[in-house]
């Protein structure tokens, strides 16, 4: 996917500008910016919804701009923050509806279909919802339903805004999960996210969308090295701090990265490389968990320092502790 400097907006109102941006096969883009500032609208200009003021998008070689909205169905699929109302489908008539591109002029599933609709249904875990009407389930499952819809396409090239709107903190991380696993397949995700937590933890780049139009790109680290979270939200001090430690357990100081906390009193504190270490592991949610695997001590300063811990405190092993913190919280059997 290539946006190559965007102009976007309505009734030849700017609202963003040039945006430039070439997505890899599989990677996950996260959008976050203040609301109002043009997150939904550079969504919908990659979804060809609205009209580009200038500038191109690109899915490969098909010019959105230019080409049939059943040429763009075929290759991508788009979660949207309007609710649809569809009268008396249950929750799979509704994800079958994401073959219909796929379809002869009859709207015949065939075994493929169904094929794609049964996964799409166990990845987003309502295959119970199958039967269920559509206008009955709670406003969580319905965007889960939607999510599953979009996934049933099987689409190169996934264009979500705010897909974890209604759902609960255990379906969040359920839903990220998911989106990881579909871009190691190689589905291409750009989503606007407001839980910056998230968009840190899960995308490969972000999107920082400004109210005056402007737009940045950075890796999440960069973004929490720079300190760009202050000035794209207009953060005071205290927000700021609140904001840091909302996200990283800790007070915002100088120095202070995404990953690695310099400035804590007690660091270096593992026998971990610091280019692979994750301070988050301090407040590691597994400390009270019997099992574990692994023991802690309390320091002269009052924390906590794990010992011989089951998840070294590689970055890439918080993953594994937010799938243990959840079998804590809703019990056994939540899959990686």
């Amino acid at each position: 996917m290539k946006l190559d400097k965007v102009i976007a907006g309505y009734h030849k109102k700017i609202v963003v500008r040039d945006v430039d941006l070439n997505v890899a096969p599989g990677e996950i883009i996260g959008i976050i910016g203040p609301n109002g500032g043009g997150k939904s609208t550079i969504l919908k200009s990659i979804n060809g919804s609205l009209s580009l003021i200038g500038g191109s998008v690109l899915l490969d070689d098909l010019d959105v701009s230019k080409a049939l909205p059943k040429e763009i169905s075929k290759v991508m699929s788009v979660v949207t923050t309007e609710r649809v109302k569809p009268i008396l489908m249950t929750c799979r008539d509704v994800v079958s509806a994401g073959r219909i591109p796929f379809t002869d002029g009859f709207g015949r599933l065939k075994e493929e279909d169904n094929a794609q609709i049964d996964r799409a249904m166990e990845l987003m875990k309502i295959k119970e919802l199958s039967d269920i009407a559509y206008s009955d389930v709670s406003d969580g499952q319905k965007q889960r339903t939607l999510i599953a819809r979009a996934i049933a396409q099987d689409p190169k090239f996934l264009v979500m805004d705010e897909p974890t709107s209604y759902m609960d903190i255990r379906h969040r991380y359920e839903l990220m999960e998911t989106l990881k696993k579909l871009s190691d397949e190689g589905v291409t995700i750009v989503a606007s996210l407001h839980e910056l937590e998230l968009a840190l933890s899960y995308c490969d780049r972000l999107l920082l969308v400004y109210d005056d139009g402007h737009v940045l790109v950075k890796r999440p680290d960069e973004v929490m090295e720079e300190g760009l979270l202050k000035q794209l939200f207009d953060l005071d001090e205290d927000m700021y701090d609140k904001v840091m430690q909302s996200i990283i357990g800790t007070k915002n100081a100088g120095g202070t990265s995404f990953f690695t906390n310099r400035n804590c009193k007690s660091f270096p504190c593992h026998d971990v490389p610091e280019t692979e270490f994750n301070c988050m592991f301090c407040y590691c949610p597994l400390y009270d968990y019997d099992d574990c695997g692994g023991s802690y001590v309390w320091t002269d300063k009052g924390i906590k320092n794990c010992k011989n811990c089951a998840f070294p405190h590689f970055r890439d092993n918080y993953s594994k502790v937010i799938k243990k913190l959840k079998e804590k919280m809703y019990g056994q059997g939540i899959k990686e």
